[in-house]
């Protein structure tokens, strides 16, 4: 069997890794590449042509990640329900000659919140970044019970659309656009959640300031490779509760690999996997 993981400056992507030693574990052999359009020969190379390429070397499907989630969508034959909500996928199953795109990372982001911050409040959250993989942030969120969910993007047409598609999934939801960090009144927040690529190797920074926010609000960020961006290590400097991108990470792999194969992935022997995965690129760098 083979799939791959189509995106923009994904060698630090710790999802070939999980899928073919979840794989392994299943007893079947599985071939996981990387379309990364930051290198040769794939840079420059279409979205269109590349899920063409990989059809015709008979992929099952890939895994498509920044900055391709949104672009996908208008390329597929049909959609599940999430996909058509957000208007965002991040796995395509290629089906007897048509494209059909999932959206794993809104149950990936809402496990994570679930099983690593039970108690925490989830009055009124700010979600910086209303991309692909934000629009799943922002569903989870709503589905989990938030009370106000403000969105804020560098783009208020992009933050617009996506307040417009998650009032027309979720009619009763309290969902906003902030114009910005500040105007959604920081030290009101419950939480606050960096869904933008902002913090990651290639772009290093924070997107939001977590010395505003008030004490008790929790911070998550959707990245993990690095595990601890900036924005985490500042906001525990000042003791806010975090939660990395590890998580979502993990559950969304684990649901992409039942789309993909049709096995069970084991989320506890993924995480297994994933932490000997990070703490191995630890040991390389030191």
């Amino acid at each position: 069997m083979k799939a791959a993981l189509i995106g923009q400056n994904i060698a630090g992507s710790l999802t070939p890794d999980m899928h073919t030693a979840e794989a392994k574990a299943h007893g079947f052999a599985y071939e996981y590449r990387r379309f990364d359009t930051a290198k040769a020969p794939f840079n420059g190379i279409s979205l269109d042509n590349m899920l063409r390429q990989a059809e015709a070397e008979g992929m099952a499907g890939v895994n498509v990640t920044h900055p391709f989630k949104v672009d996908a969508v208008g390329l597929l034959h049909d959609l599940s329900e999430t996909a058509q909500a957000l208007g965002a996928v991040n796995t395509v199953l290629f089906e007897d000659g048509r494209w059909i795109g999932h959206n794993t990372d809104y149950v990936g982001f809402r496990s994570a919140l679930r099983g690593e911050m039970p108690m925490a409040s989830i009055a009124k959250v700010l979600l910086v970044g209303a991309g692909g993989a934000g629009g799943a942030v922002a569903l989870a969120l709503i589905d989990q019970g938030c009370g106000t969910l403000c969105v804020t993007d560098m783009s208020t047409d992009r933050a617009e659309a996506l307040v417009a598609r998650l009032k027309a999934a979720r009619p009763r939801a309290q969902v906003q656009v902030a114009r910005n960090f500040e105007s959604a009144d920081p030290t009101s927040l419950s939480g606050a959640v960096n869904a933008t690529p902002v913090g990651m190797d290639a772009h290093p920074g924070m997107a939001f300031d977590p010395d505003r926010l008030a004490p008790a609000c929790w911070v998550a960020d959707i990245i993990y490779f690095p595990r601890q961006t900036e924005l985490l290590k500042r906001a525990a400097l000042r003791r806010l509760r975090t939660m990395d991108g590890a998580g979502m990470a993990i559950f969304q792999a684990a649901a992409a690999f039942h789309l993909l194969t049709g096995k069970t992935a084991s989320p506890e022997r993924m995480t297994k996997h994933f932490r000997h995965l990070v703490s191995q690129e630890r040991r390389e760098m030191a």
